[in-house]
């Protein structure tokens, strides 16, 4: 149902996919349908279950939360960051091309170039960096703060850096962007909001042009985005997926999440910074986020 509807890419994350025993079967049975399989593994598995997966894939990456003390302390494990760095030794060594995702509290913004550098030197192809935002998870963790308009100029100016000085041997990039350049690439969602009013997509629109990325939970529920968007802007769940199902969604849920866009847009274009879109989606997902309350507390 879902590759009728425009999609060709499955990304597996966590929780961690390796946890689950049929992965193998499911990674190819999706490549038998034409999907290209990738993974994101908190790299503490054995290797002999990594690589049996890896094998499978399009792409593996382990992730990352700083160097070793940050990292082994949100892992809650003393030997987290050993565990991944050598399943990344031994992925490179076998020449399976491997990426690292790193996801950077503001508090672990300094250790990026020590952690690009070691990462680069080991093996890795592409590093993608994510600044955590307060949700899901990172909600309930103690001692997390929010990033500051500072936090993200200094993590931006970092990742500039480090795209210039690695641009020969990895790619770098960053969720964060320059709200201006978002406003100029907002032709990207001209078909979800041609004309935003309800009922307005045409019958021959994919569900891969209205929305995407699409997430899928591990209760089977369909999201928009991101996995904390909240439950109001559901899709569907995998166990009543229909192409009725999606038509319903188009008429009568579509609307709220052509309003959102709506509204994120019109924050960029107003605002001079740096804007993480996925993170500003989802936090005016929530009932009592505005427009004007993201523009005061920014």
């Amino acid at each position: 149902m879902l590759k009728k509807e425009g999609y060709d890419q499955i990304s597996l994350s966590g929780g961690e996919p390796l946890a689950y025993p049929n992965l193998p079967t499911l990674v190819q049975e999706a490549k038998g349908m034409g999907y290209r399989v990738t993974m994101i593994s908190n790299g503490l598995f054995p290797y002999h279950r990594l690589r049996e997966v890896a094998l499978l894939m399009d792409g593996v990456a382990i992730s990352f939360d700083g160097l070793a003390p940050i990292h082994n302390h949100l892992r809650g494990k003393k030997d987290a960051f050993e565990r991944s760095i050598e399943n990344v030794t031994a992925l490179a060594a076998e020449g399976i091309p491997i990426a690292a995702a790193i996801s950077l509290t503001a508090d672990a913004i300094p250790d990026l170039p020590d952690l690009a550098y070691q990462l680069t030197d080991l093996g890795v192809k592409a590093i993608q960096v994510r600044p955590v935002a307060l949700a899901g998870r990172a909600k309930v963790m103690s001692g997390l703060r929010n990033y500051t308009p500072s936090d993200r100029a200094r993590l931006y100016l970092v990742i500039l850096a480090l795209q210039q000085e690695l641009s020969n041997a990895v790619k770098v990039h960053c969720d964060l962007a320059p709200a201006r350049a978002i406003w100029q690439h907002r032709a990207a969602y001209l078909t979800l909001l041609a004309e935003c009013e309800q009922h307005c997509w045409h019958s021959d629109q994919s569900l891969s042009e209205l929305i995407n990325p699409l997430v899928i939970t591990e209760t089977g529920t369909l999201k928009p985005i991101a996995y904390d968007f909240n439950p109001a802007y559901n899709i569907a769940t995998m166990d009543t997926l229909s192409k009725e199902q999606l038509t319903h969604y188009k008429d009568n849920g579509l609307f709220n999440f052509q309003q959102l866009i709506g509204s994120a847009l019109s924050f960029v274009k107003e605002k001079k910074g740096l804007v993480d879109w996925f993170d500003l989606c989802t936090r005016l997902s929530e009932p009592n986020e505005t427009v004007s309350s993201l523009v005061s507390a920014s």
